[in-house]
């Protein structure tokens, strides 16, 4: 991978993901340290947390492909909002395997319909982020990515084109289902505390297949609702649009994960993988979800997607 935002850790077989603050001896075999903030742990020392709140995960029987719809988008782009509805309605059809990201970007983050206007009384807001800026870029050329609103299903490669409009979101949705292929396993917990508004995602994966794969893994941040200004088919401007999934970046402000199994990794290895995560400024708990997925480096392509709420 040629993006100069990727970062990939390596430690005895284990990713360790971090977001601040104390490097702590971990306990557990397979995790030799863990540099993450203790301070969001309110009940005690990092060491009552280890012992008494950090996940024991049972065998993961899940046998079931889940899909991520990308839907790149603007707030300024009039067709836009046809498409968004589009993605929703494909995630409503079926709510438990398939999950949308808005991400608002173009093709080489030109701005062209993200462009915000602060001083302004509308399109004051600035949608994009980082994460989605590194997207754009590395988008732009060879995936048939070349404007707004299009979008990608589970970035899986179709006649040549990762990219597509919304005419072929469900039948490729729905051919991976079928298909259901699944090659790594996925799941999760998030131990949240209200008086620090924050605490870590632990996330276990399993491969599932003996092919040769370099798999990276990604956690996004979403919101599941902003009231804001949108650009309307007809050209209005509508102040009272619902934003649906808007893809804030990732946990650990690095869009293109860290490094989860090498191509050598056998079918069976498990990897553990920890997160502290404090809620920004401005977010309500309640309104927000994570999306946690793992890909092909070689390929881009979404092998596995799962959704973790913050908040129970």
């Amino acid at each position: 991978m040629k993006n100069l935002y990727q970062i990939l850790f390596f430690l005895s077989g284990t990713v360790l993901l971090f977001t601040s603050c104390d490097k702590v001896e971990h306990p557990y075999q397979n995790v030799a340290s863990i540099d993450l903030d203790t301070s969001l742990y309110p009940d005690g020392t990092w060491e009552d947390y280890l012992a008494n709140e950090y996940p024991v995960f049972t065998q993961n029987t899940n046998t079931d492909v889940n899909v991520l719809i990308e839907d790149y988008t603007g707030h300024t782009c009039i067709n836009c909002p046809t498409a968004a509805d589009v993605a929703h309605g494909i995630h409503e059809n079926n709510p438990s395997r398939i999950f949308v990201a808005s991400i608002h970007i173009d093709p080489g983050a030109q701005m062209v319909f993200q462009e915000s206007y602060p001083d302004d009384n509308k399109y004051s807001t600035d949608h994009t982020n980082p994460d989605a800026v590194a997207y754009g870029l590395e988008f732009a050329n060879g995936f048939n990515f070349f404007g707004n609103p299009q979008g990608t299903i589970n970035r899986k490669t179709v006649n040549g084109n990762m990219f597509a409009f919304t005419g072929t979101w469900q039948s490729r949705a729905t051919d991976i289902l079928n298909e259901n292929n699944l090659k790594v396993n996925i799941q999760s917990v998030f131990n949240y505390y209200p008086s620090t508004n924050g605490g870590y995602l632990h996330v276990e994966l399993e491969k599932k297949t003996s092919e040769a794969i370099n798999m990276n893994s990604v956690v996004y941040v979403i919101q599941d609702s902003l009231v804001d200004w949108q650009k309307m088919p007809d050209n209005s401007d509508n102040e009272f649009y619902v934003h649906r999934d808007k893809h804030l970046g990732s946990i650990d402000n690095n869009p293109f994960g860290v490094n989860a199994f090498t191509p050598d990794a056998a079918s069976g290895d498990k990897v553990m993988l920890d997160y502290s995560y404090k809620i920004p400024n401005g977010l309500d708990v309640s309104n927000m979800h994570l999306l946690i997925y793992v890909y092909d480096t070689d390929t881009y392509e979404i092998l596995q997607v799962i959704k973790q709420k913050i908040q129970d």
